[in-house]
């Protein structure tokens, strides 16, 4: 079976075909997996605002459904899950702050891309579920990253490799829409993204 690798490039051209708010959807279902990370940190440390951040990537789903927002909301969203991002200076870290950024990172871009409509900013979302699984997977199995090897053993882990599938598919089946509107393909992407937001991490935070 082929190992996938997380390519930004490749993904900027495929979000390229793309109309903004596909893009912004991309992002938002990538985001949304990732938040029982931000929960869990949340949980662990007493940090942090997951309701604060739940409902900013809530509100971002209703205006892709149709329930737009204007510049100034969009942007007030954005400061405030700027806020929201556990920073790397804490004297406190512990290795479930790394997922939680990506977490809070994830929606970040999700509504920049939101504010711009650039395919970087989405492509940056999904690579911030990459790099939450990568982080994840280091800490949670000690894999020394010095060593030779470890990059690809950290690469081929079912967790990472199925984060890797799931964005893949998303990207294709946004490329293939038919005649099926926005807010019906929101919605339906965005359940299974919920269901998928209990299994990225394998159950373990």
């Amino acid at each position: 079976m082929e190992t996938l690798h997380f390519s930004e490039q490749w993904l900027i051209n495929k979000l390229d075909r793309l109309p903004p708010p596909l893009r912004v959807l991309f992002a938002a279902t990538a985001a949304e997996r990732l938040l029982p990370a931000y929960l869990s940190y949340s949980r662990l440390t007493g940090r942090g605002d997951p309701t604060a951040l739940s409902a900013a990537l809530d509100r971002l789903w209703r205006d892709i459904e149709g329930q737009r927002m204007d510049s100034e909301q969009v942007q007030e969203g954005l400061e405030l899950v700027m806020k929201l991002i556990p920073q790397e200076d804490d004297s406190s870290w512990i290795p479930e702050q790394a997922w939680a950024e990506d977490a809070a990172g994830a929606v970040a871009y999700a509504l920049r891309c939101r504010e711009n409509g650039r395919s970087a900013e989405s492509a940056w979302a999904a690579q911030r579920a990459y790099e939450a699984l990568d982080h994840f997977v280091i800490a949670k199995t000690g894999i020394d990253t010095s060593r030779p090897g470890a990059n690809d053993e950290v690469l081929s882990s079912p967790l990472v490799q199925a984060e890797l599938s799931r964005q893949r598919r998303d990207i294709d089946e946004l490329l293939t829409r038919d005649r099926e509107d926005i807010a019906s393909v929101a919605r339906r992407m965005r359940r299974r993204a919920l269901e998928e937001s209990q299994i990225i991490f394998n159950g373990n935070i």
